[in-house]
């Protein structure tokens, strides 16, 4: 295990995928100035080529899953894993293991971004660079909001789902839990999007799409089940 400064805060971070270690790492120390991590994995994952540590990183990988012994160092915690219903398995599983709250997940919001002062925030929330989040939204806890997205007023977006860069929401636009919507895919006013639905990037949607689909194409229709 890698040593770390006493006075240095530690995140833990839940789940692994290699492709996206660098993103939140490098979250984390723009917004929080943070960097030392615990990686604690659910399930065996190999750390790939796709992963390239800073030199002041300090990382550990941890094997909870054949480890449940380990007591975390910092009660700070943040997710590294996307995809419907990926982080809710993710965060149950460590939420049984050690009891968590929402409370102990990081709100990591890049300094370029801009977020309303009447924007409701839950825990969790990783928010990319050059991204707008605007009045009376919500965003519900472990949500992603990946780099240059504009999320505009009275909306609401579920928890885990994760919102692809360059995306456009317009105004009282409902997001369902566990849902992703695809990269540079605009979202018409007044539109509910369903929970657990994948919708596919570049899509416009310009009505309502039900639960548990994926839909794609302009205009956006469900195509199949997403029986994830």
């Amino acid at each position: 295990m890698n040593m770390k400064d006493n006075d240095n805060t530690v995140l833990n971070v839940l789940g692994c995928v290699p492709s996206l270690l660098n993103i939140l790492f490098e979250l984390a120390c723009e917004s929080r100035s943070i960097r030392n991590f615990d990686i604690l994995l659910n399930i065996p994952v190999d750390i790939s080529d796709e992963f390239m540590p800073s030199a002041d990183w300090q990382v550990t990988t941890i094997p909870v899953y054949d480890r449940h012994d380990h007591i975390p160092e910092s009660d700070l915690f943040a997710f590294s894993v996307v995809g419907t219903q990926s982080k809710e398995i993710v965060y149950n599983f460590f939420r049984q293991l050690y009891r968590l709250e929402t409370c102990q997940f990081m709100n990591l919001i890049h300094p370029s971004s801009y977020i309303s002062r009447s924007v409701t925030l839950d825990h969790g929330l990783q928010v990319e660079p050059l991204s707008v989040v605007s009045s009376c939204t919500t965003l519900e806890f472990g949500i992603n909001v990946k780099r240059g997205c504009n999320i505009g007023h009275h909306c609401t977006i579920g928890r885990f789902s994760t919102i692809n860069p360059g995306v456009t929401i317009s105004s009282h636009v409902h997001v369902g839990n566990n849902t992703m919507i695809g990269s540079g895919t605009t979202v018409k006013d007044g539109i509910h999007i369903g929970q657990n639905t994948i919708i596919g990037a570049g899509s416009v949607v310009v009505r309502d799409i039900p639960d548990n689909v994926i839909a794609f194409g302009n205009p956006c229709r469900p195509q199949k089940p997403n029986q994830r």
